[in-house]
């Protein structure tokens, strides 16, 4: 390997030219740095909408699974609520003119996600446990 690595090294030497060799590392390096700056910035702006629409999407099947959940007798009409509040909140703009900053959008996103998961942990437990019959009263007493 070693001896390939520099019979590739001689060839592009002697391409490129062992006075501007150097030169030419650098010009590749800021070819690479750019083209990844470039790449970000076009990721940057279609993240915006990918993250968007990843947080309502998701909201929507933590709504769902929160009503299942309270229809099976787990606690999810609460969750549901509190979530909707701090949900709206963070994606709430009070100007029209201008757009909630991505990283609201995240912060609800990330909110969303985990209020699904604890459903969807909630509804893949154990049933919830039904309260059976009060204690004997007075304590220590028999039961009939």
């Amino acid at each position: 390997m070693i001896w390939i690595g520099g019979f590739v090294l001689a060839v592009a030497l002697y391409l490129i030219g062992p006075d501007r060799f150097f030169d030419a590392c650098l010009d590749l390096i800021d070819e690479i740095d750019s083209g990844f700056r470039n790449l970000i910035a076009t990721l940057g702006v279609q993240a915006y909408g990918v993250v968007r629409a990843l947080a309502i999407a998701i909201y929507v099947v933590f709504a769902v699974l929160a009503f299942l959940a309270s229809q099976r007798g787990h606690r999810g009409v609460g969750a549901w609520v509190v979530v909707t509040l701090v949900f709206l909140m963070l994606v709430w703009r009070p100007y029209d003119s201008y757009a909630t900053p991505i990283s609201r959008w995240i912060g609800a996103l990330a909110l969303v996600v985990a209020g699904a998961v604890v459903m969807t942990q909630r509804l893949t437990a154990d049933p919830p446990r039904r309260n059976g019959p009060p204690p004997p009263y007075p304590p220590g007493g028999r039961v009939s």
